[in-house]
């Protein structure tokens, strides 16, 4: 899956996608596995958007899965 991430400084390959709420901060996190090819240079993870809410995050996963199930060649950018 490619996405672009919320601040639309980078497109990324991932493998999988999660949501995380960081020890000590409020917000919300949705990281991105990388591919094994991608992540011997930069790490397995990318931060692909950061949310004040747990809903708002759900509701995005929710319209990632709706894009690549419609669309499973194309690139998502984050909101």
């Amino acid at each position: 899956m490619r996405v672009r991430t919320q601040s639309g400084n980078a497109v990324a390959e991932v493998v999988h996608i999660y949501l995380s709420e960081m020890m000590g901060e409020k917000d919300y996190y949705i990281f991105g596995t990388l591919s094994a090819a991608a992540s011997v240079f930069s790490g397995n993870r990318i931060t692909l958007g950061i949310y004040r809410s747990k809903k708002t995050a759900l509701e995005e996963l929710d319209k990632i899965e709706e894009f690549f199930s419609a669309k499973p060649d194309g690139i998502y950018r984050m909101s």
